[in-house]
């Protein structure tokens, strides 16, 4: 109330001063009806203002105190709902218990279900093992692989359920293993296939047989097999040291071996000669050596990067295996007691080694000084020596 009191006062004073400065004159009297009826346009224009402001206000007021009794109505929905939902969940240990004996007879039902399926493989595994020689034979390596993967499945289902009870015995594991026998010769025999077909990889890839595609297959079976040994080594220790018989098998390992193997016999069994047949021999071997070597890189950097995966680092490896190939026959043939032209020939071919000639060829891509300070043709001390000699 004090507050308002002086804002009256207040009001007042400044409404008489403003009134005086507009009278100071008596000819000002006779504008005293307009000054009036401006003064009632402004107190009409500030009380509508008020009203409006006041009207806002309370909208809003009147919006908040609604949604509140909504919110209100909500919170108390949510708590009766949850009430009930508490309730509910209070049964559930009792039903959990109930339906224990449903969860055992589903497991047993799971299980029969699959010594039924593995009963149909076990019943014809003679045929079975029959067919798939046969499409081995016929060189259709991915249904042949589909096949021994089932008669796999088979019997490793059953070794582990040997292997899981308590009273297991080497009987058993035995006699499942004779039975299965023939499934491991099968798979080495597929992958004699493989190897055979990895082996003639460059000629494949140039068009001659048996021609991409089929070291395309033989690719995807030895992926398949890198899962299958990685399933098994990820549940090895969650299944009591569990391994198949076989397993695992290390086929991409294989292939890496078989392709080394094939680059070893390009360039080691390319020597058809020696000293004693013709003394130009050493000229001869090297000059093969380069152009077999320069060639067959360039079928691998053209041809097997789009055949193998990346992973497989196809084009990297083929130059590392002939590299190392070369340096271990040139070290073989430095340690024997050669003439001096032979020594020349030697000498002036491993100057030819990093050039555009061989592996220094830009269409090769590769980086020769990185690789020969990695892995020298010939040692240091070797290369003084048949410079003296």
């Amino acid at each position: 109330m004090m507050n308002i009191s002086g804002l009256e006062e207040e009001a007042r004073l400044l409404a008489l001063k403003q009134v005086s400065s507009m009278l100071q004159r008596p000819d000002q009297l006779e504008k005293l009806d307009i000054f009036k009826k401006r003064s009632a346009r402004k107190k009409a224009a500030v009380e509508a203002m008020l009203k409006t402001g006041v009207q806002s206000q309370l909208e809003g007021v009147r919006t908040g105190i609604s949604q509140l009794q909504a919110a209100a109505e909500d919170i108390k929905t949510i708590g009766e709902n949850l009430h009930e939902i508490f309730e509910l969940l209070d049964g559930f240990p009792e039903l959990q218990k109930k339906l224990g004996r449903l969860r055992d007879e589903n497991m047993k039902h799971s299980q029969y279900a699959a010594a039924m399926e593995n009963l149909k493989h076990i019943f014809n595994v003679p045929e079975t093992i029959e067919k798939t020689h046969e499409l081995v034979v016929e060189g259709k390596l991915l249904v042949a692989h589909k096949n021994v993967m089932e008669l796999e499945t088979a019997r490793d289902d059953l070794l582990f359920e040997v292997h899981k009870l308590p009273t297991e015995t080497d009987y058993d594991k035995n006699l499942l293993k004779t039975y299965f026998s023939e499934v491991d010769k099968l798979a080495q025999d597929l992958g004699k296939q493989l190897w055979y077909i990895l082996g003639r990889t460059l000629e494949a890839v140039r068009g001659s047989d048996p021609g991409p595609q089929q070291v395309v297959t033989a690719l995807r079976i030895i992926e398949r097999e890198e899962r299958i040994d990685k399933y098994y080594e990820d549940r090895k220790v969650s299944t009591n040291g569990f391994m198949p018989p076989g397993r695992p098998r290390k086929w991409k390992e294989k292939c890496f071996e078989v392709l080394e193997k094939n680059v070893r016999q390009r360039i080691e069994g390319n020597q058809l000669e020696d000293r004693t047949i013709n003394k130009q021999w050493l000229a001869r071997y090297l000059e093969i050596c380069r152009r077999v070597t320069s060639e067959d890189l360039r079928v691998a950097k053209s041809g097997t990067v789009s055949v193998f995966p990346p992973d497989y680092q196809i084009y990297d490896r083929y130059v590392g295996m002939y590299h190392h190939c070369i340096a271990r026959r040139l070290r073989e043939i430095a340690s024997d007691d050669l003439q001096k032209n032979e020594l020349v020939q030697l000498l002036s071919w491993i100057q030819t080694y990093s050039t555009d000639q061989m592996l220094g060829n830009p269409r090769l891509q590769i980086n020769v000084q990185a690789m020969l300070q990695d892995v020298p043709l010939l040692p240091k001390s070797t290369l003084s020596q048949l410079a003296d000699k």
